[in-house]
């Protein structure tokens, strides 16, 4: 019986076989529609279209929850079919992750599609920071072999940033706090800032994805880095250190753009060019300041600070020594630096934050670790269990390990 770790993202689902990381893929989970040709591409399928201009995305998700079921359903069908893994699921043990205090409908939903739709023959659904968790001796130990007493994982996602603390394995629920700011609000922050100064790039939602993947980062000292680029406009004035020039794609030779300089023989015009200067570390800066972008709320540093603070006295030490941050945005350049020195400048106690070398997949490779141990199974529940105990015994069962 193989096992499929499938971490169910807003923004892309990775998944692959545990024993098999050969096996691993990464699938955008939307069903996307081209401007100029009006086609549906399910999954990964848009990568065979050469019509990337202007698409259009719909999510499963909305606000961070999965509702619509349709749209879902359809990138499903798109990972276990022959095309992608060629999952036989009465012959799959799936493992699948879900947000933080997802609603009892929602899970309701999920498991009677699981079992009932495909049949798979057993399930364990476990939130992406119980993976996470899961994971963390080895990132914060290294080969010492003893699991941390507490772990506090901050979920850089797309849809959200969760911050959210463990103690011995179990989820402490009266600590966990939310940051409406995740990938997908920084990505629009970028077309909108862009769109005001440079060029109008409102629809361009996929090539403004890759400029803020490559060209942003997390600024150390914000206050400096602003008043260093004044007046800078790419690299075109006094050659600020800081500025640089995209190259726009034409989506024939390239698919994404790049950043120009960082390929050979760049021949471009200056029509291509997107020129960014303060925006590389502005937009990021929105994780720390939401209340910029007139969303009233804490910044993550806050979020980390408040969540230890309504844990009990004697774990806050261990929790702030051993904060793991992982997602999308954690692959921001200066994202772990930062939100160390910011919480570090708040508390008295020693502050160290983790970041795995692959943030996107450490809960997937968890996950196919975890499969294989015998934790896992007491985790399951078979497809003759979820028959027996019914949906409301089975929701119990799989909150009784967040």
């Amino acid at each position: 019986m193989r096992t499929l770790v499938l971490d169910n993202g807003s923004f892309a689902i990775k998944c692959g076989y545990a024993e098999d990381e050969t096996s691993a893929r990464t699938i955008p989970n939307s069903v996307t529609r081209t401007k100029r040709t009006k086609r549906m591409y399910v999954g990964d399928l848009i990568d065979s279209s050469t019509d990337l201009s202007g698409l259009y995305y719909r999510s499963p998700f909305e606000r961070g929850y999965l509702v619509h079921w349709d749209v879902q359903l359809a990138v499903w069908d798109r990972v276990f079919s022959s095309d992608v893994l060629g999952c036989t699921p009465n012959e799959t043990d799936l493992m699948l992750t879900e947000p933080i205090f997802n609603l009892h409908q929602i899970q309701r939903n999920m498991d009677e599609i699981v079992f009932e739709e495909y049949g798979f023959a057993s399930l364990v659904r476990a939130p992406t920071a119980r993976l996470v968790e899961a994971g963390a001796r080895d990132l914060i130990y290294g080969d010492e072999g003893r699991d941390p007493e507490c772990v506090l994982v901050v979920d850089a996602g797309h849809a959200f940033t969760h911050v959210v603390p463990y103690h011995m394995g179990r989820q402490i629920a009266s600590g966990v706090r939310r940051v409406d700011v995740g990938g997908r609000l920084l990505t629009n922050y970028l077309k909108e800032t862009v769109s005001f100064r440079y060029w109008d790039m409102m629809d361009e939602t996929f090539i403004m994805s890759a400029v803020k993947e490559k060209c942003c980062f997390v600024s150390q000292d914000f206050k400096r880095d602003i008043e260093a680029t004044r007046g800078c406009v790419g690299r075109r004035r006094g050659g600020n250190p800081l500025g640089l020039e995209y190259v726009l794609p034409d989506f024939s030779t390239s698919r994404q753009g790049f950043i120009q300089g960082s390929q050979p023989d760049d021949i471009v015009t200056d029509s291509q060019l997107l020129p960014l200067c303060n925006e590389r570390f502005a937009i990021p800066e929105a994780l720390f300041h939401p209340s910029d972008i007139g969303i009233e709320q804490a910044g993550i540093h806050q979020a980390v600070v408040r969540a230890v603070a309504a844990c009990p006295a004697e774990m806050h030490a261990v929790l702030l020594a051993n904060i793991i941050v992982v997602g999308g945005s954690a692959c921001l350049p200066g994202l772990r630096q930062r939100l160390q020195s910011e919480v570090q400048a708040q508390v008295s106690h020693r502050v160290r934050v983790f970041a795995p070398q692959d943030p996107v997949h450490w809960a997937w490779q968890n996950g196919c670790a975890l499969a294989t141990q015998s934790r896992a199974r007491s985790w399951q529940v078979s497809k003759a269990q979820y028959e027996e105990m019914g949906a409301h015994r089975t929701i119990a069962h799989f909150g009784s390990i967040s």
